[in-house]
């Protein structure tokens, strides 16, 4: 709305440097290690081809830390990546300090507001890029080894020399390696799982400083007031440190009860689809039972109380709430429980208890079952985070993608779709699934940065995490434009609103001053009183100037009708435009020239009109604002 550029952005372009074959000399040849063998009589351990820094390694000119992060790496496989980031960093330093110059450049052009937002928005950036920990960033490295002929083991490590240590980036994903406790609780249908450590705790800690060293004092006293008044209603802080910087999800699918899907009908004839019915869990670790005490406080809604039942499982109580019946026959009985240091939500009261029976040993759950066994091998489990995905996830993907080429083909046979088009998206379903990955990762905290250690099945880099990429990529691609379609009608409804109270106040503004309307250069401070508070100048398609609203500031994105002004409202045509949002600023006035300029600005969206006799309408194209009246 406001032509400003609040925000300056610039691209990291991080290039990648593949070791390949090369001949080298005497000195700077090494030689790889061959892999050691247990003896016969314990399970021999995955080969490791990894070398030490040598003795007499060749120093180069710019000290790097590939020797560091090659520790972690495998040499000898089929893919193996390094990249030192120091001084692409330092560039960056660089590009930090050019950007500043342009801006205060740019600022010079700008009028003093919006200098002080700039110069602003310029510090609190640099200041979160200095403290975040990017910056200590040293070394990138990546390699794949083929285990077995159908095992690969990947490893991704983030380099930062041990001294550099203290930035947000590297407290906030936990400390000490420890046991998956999460282990204990995944059922043996677990095809989807990531728990992590989070410390939110640190993280906020950190946000409430960043606030108060860099942000204006007006934001510093409106953050501080929020965080009291959440502290004096709920113990916002207390209960925000009980919890134990861990969180996670996982999803189950239980073949035993597939869900058929019913389908439109003009569906083609022979065609049936049905899901494994899916399930899904939440968990957070807590230090007490603070947090649960809480939300068992805000069930007690007499809303609720009536849908929530309490069963106990083992010395473990179930909260599970009854909801309306679903059209498709899934078991929804969402059940809260803590259950040792976790509370968890889950979508179904057996899900609840087939973690119980995981964690009271009457079975293994995902932990006995083949295709994790083989997966974890000889791996390390312990660390500060664990993902686990499922080979059986994908072939349901399979699955579908056939379904859906299948309609397709059925459509093309009846002529309404190509053939060509049919073949080709044949050649993405069916059989290409039926062989596709699993994978197990467990990423470390180390005093030299994360180390990420993955091993998958199927080809080298592992289907299972572009199956998940792609479709969450096809999901955004499809909700995205509708989330931003219903954002952008809220916003003009709520637009739509502002301008019908000030339409009204210029109304109410008439009666009182024998039918006079304001003068156009005063209107706004002419009916300020009468519409409440300054906030309604501010169109919420406008969020410059709701922000600037905010902080005190006088603003409107809504002009009042020149032609109006000091007019006898009781002489004038009740079709005549009174009020049209645009961007002429407090006391702003203008016309149908003005209208239609700021609706070529807007670019398709549409704006509100309010006429004489109260009403408002959305406008969206030059046709109908040149219907509208504007003269009385």
């Amino acid at each position: 709305m406001k032509k400003l550029s609040r925000f300056l952005s610039f691209p990291l372009v991080l290039g990648l440097i593949a070791c390949g074959d090369k001949t080298t000399t005497k000195e700077e040849s090494v030689s790889l290690p061959e892999p050691q063998v247990s003896p016969s009589s314990t399970p021999a351990p995955d080969p490791v081809f990894r070398v030490a820094a040598p003795v007499d390694q060749k120093k180069a000119a710019i000290e790097n830390s590939f020797w560091a992060v090659n520790q972690h790496l495998d040499l000898g496989g089929s893919f193996y990546l390094y990249m030192s980031t120091e001084q692409v960093l330092s560039k960056l330093d660089e590009l930090m300090d050019g950007f500043s110059a342009i801006a205060d450049a740019a600022g010079a052009q700008m009028g003093e507001v919006e200098r002080q937002q700039m110069t602003m928005a310029m510090d609190m950036g640099r200041t979160a890029y200095e403290q975040i920990g990017v910056r200590d960033i040293s070394g990138f490295g990546m390699s794949s080894f083929a285990v077995e002929d159908n095992l690969n083991r990947n490893v991704m490590v983030l380099h930062h020399y041990p001294e550099k240590k203290d930035g947000l980036f590297w407290k906030i994903m936990g400390a000490q390696s420890h046991e998956q406790q999460v282990l204990k609780m995944l059922p043996a249908e677990t095809v989807m799982a990531f728990q992590a450590d989070l410390d939110l705790v640190t993280g906020f800690d950190w946000l409430r400083k960043f606030i108060t060293d860099t942000a204006p004092p007006d934001v510093v006293a409106e953050f501080a007031r929020g965080l009291a008044e959440m502290n004096q209603a709920v113990g916002f802080e207390d209960l925000f440190r009980s919890t134990g910087g861990e969180m996670g999800f996982f999803v189950t699918l239980n073949d035993n009860k597939r869900i058929p899907i019913p389908l439109p009908p003009d569906a083609p004839q022979g065609l049936d689809l049905d899901i494994p019915e899916p399930a899904l869990a939440i968990t957070l670790k807590v230090k007490d039972e603070q947090l649960m005490g809480f939300i068992m406080q805000m069930l007690k809604n007499p809303e609720l109380a009536q849908m929530l039942g309490q069963s106990k499982e083992g010395n473990v109580t179930l909260y599970t709430l009854t909801p309306p019946e679903l059209p498709l026959p899934i078991d929804l009985s969402p059940t809260l429980m803590q259950t040792g240091d976790y509370i968890v939500l889950t979508t179904s009261q057996k899900l609840a208890k087939d973690i119980l029976a995981v964690k009271a040993g009457k079975n293994e759950g995902l932990a006995g079952t083949a295709e994790f066994k083989q997966l974890a091998g000889k791996m390390d489990l312990k660390g500060n985070q664990l993902s686990f995905m499922s080979s059986r996830l994908g072939k349901e993907f399979g699955k579908l993608t056939k379904f859906a080429n299948d309609a397709f083909a059925a459509d093309a046979e009846a002529g309404r779709a190509s053939l060509t088009l049919a073949d080709l998206l044949g050649k993405f379903s069916g059989d290409n699934f039926t062989a596709v990955s699993g994978q197990l990762a467990v990423l470390r905290v180390t005093p030299e940065g994360v180390v990420m250690e993955s091993r998958s099945s199927g080809d080298t880099m592992g289907t299972a995490p572009l199956l998940l990429v792609g479709g969450a990529g096809i999901a955004a691609s499809m909700l995205l434009p509708a989330l931003a379609k219903a954002k952008a009608k809220a916003n003009a409804i709520k637009s739509m609103n502002n301008a019908k109270q000030l339409g009204v106040g210029l109304i109410i503004h008439a009666e009182d001053n024998d039918g006079r309307l304001p003068a156009a250069d005063k209107w706004c401070d002419a009916i300020l009183r009468e519409v409440g508070s300054p906030m309604v100048f501010a169109s919420s398609q406008d969020p410059v100037s709701v922000n600037m609203a905010k902080s005190g500031q006088k603003v409107s994105s809504y002009a009042f009708n020149k032609a109006l002004s000091g007019k006898n409202l009781n002489e004038v045509n009740p079709q005549t435009v009174i009020v049209f949002e645009t961007d002429l600023g407090w006391n702003g006035s203008g016309g149908l020239k003005d209208a239609l300029e700021f609706l070529e600005f807007f670019d398709g969206q549409s704006i509100a009109v309010g006429t004489a006799d109260g009403t408002v309408r959305q406008v969206s194209s030059p046709d109908q604002l040149r219907r509208m009246r504007w003269e009385p």
